[in-house]
């Protein structure tokens, strides 16, 4: 593991593994592309339950290089951010925003990419988190491309964060009206049908969100499609013949270029 110096430059085509001194651990995978464009903007990969943050770097490497695209890949690990998908943790008080914050200024240390608005994409548990950064940082998105999310937070301004948008109980605050204007992107597998035990189940979160991810996404993607406004809804997508798999919906479903497909349809990247 290599420890950030204030000078360091990571040479292009390299996968590093970074960790930012301090008293909590703020670890990340950073790729920085052969042909990395300046100022282009940084695309950052966030991991589901598996925290497979190596996974998602590697994988999404020849999409990027397509556009001269870098990659962030943080590690949220389970004994401090234990519910990263929330932003902030209730157990140990441990802010996973704050936390990618601090990586995207050091990843600005790094490379020549802008850090301060990105394209972000989330798998999972990394799609619950990637659709509530948005909520509560809409200003550092650019895009945001949310694949197969357990469940969501809706956006309902009296419902108590995080079933809504209601920041009462949490350090967090939520701006709706800019969250709206960001282009969103909602896939999920048209197998992502069972309900194991990395899928959260109550009575009442099935009721009003729905049994399976898809019924979820779609609902969430239909909400958030009812307070648009003259914004444009998210789009949704179903993978054909893809479950609960990061693996099966690269290998299937070719989820890397859907993902930048996406991104470059929100930023002319031939333009960076």
């Amino acid at each position: 593991m290599q420890i950030i110096k204030a000078d360091e430059t990571l040479p292009s085509g390299k996968v590093g593994y970074y960790e930012i001194p301090g008293p909590a651990p703020r670890r990340f995978f950073f790729y920085r592309a052969r042909n990395e464009v300046a100022g282009a903007p940084l695309v950052v990969s966030v991991h589901g339950i598996a925290r497979n943050a190596a996974a998602h770097t590697y994988r999404l490497i020849d999409e990027a290089e397509r556009y001269g695209l870098s990659i962030l890949a943080p590690l949220f690990e389970k004994e401090l951010y234990g519910q990263y998908q929330q932003l902030a943790d209730e157990r140990t008080g441990a802010r996973a925003d704050l936390a990618l914050f601090d990586m995207l200024h050091a990843v600005g240390r790094l490379s020549r990419a802008d850090t301060h608005k990105i394209l972000l994409f989330g798998f999972s548990g990394g799609a619950q988190f990637s659709h509530r950064f948005v909520f509560a940082h809409p200003d550092r998105v650019r895009s945001a491309v949310h694949v197969s999310a357990g469940w969501y937070s809706f956006p309902n301004e009296e419902r108590r964060y995080p079933r809504g948008l209601n920041p009462k109980r949490t350090p967090l605050q939520f701006d709706l009206k800019s969250a709206l204007k960001v282009p969103q992107h909602v896939l999920v597998g048209g197998q992502d049908l069972e309900r194991d035990h990395s899928l959260r189940q109550s009575a009442g979160l099935d009721r009003s969100q729905g049994l399976t991810r898809v019924e979820r996404a779609r609902r969430w993607v239909d909400a958030m499609a009812a307070v648009a406004g003259e914004n444009a809804a998210p789009s949704f997508e179903l993978m054909a013949g893809v479950a609960h798999s990061f693996a099966e919906a690269v290998e299937i479903s070719s989820l890397p270029r859907r993902v930048f497909d996406r991104f470059a349809n929100d930023v002319d990247l031939s333009l960076i």
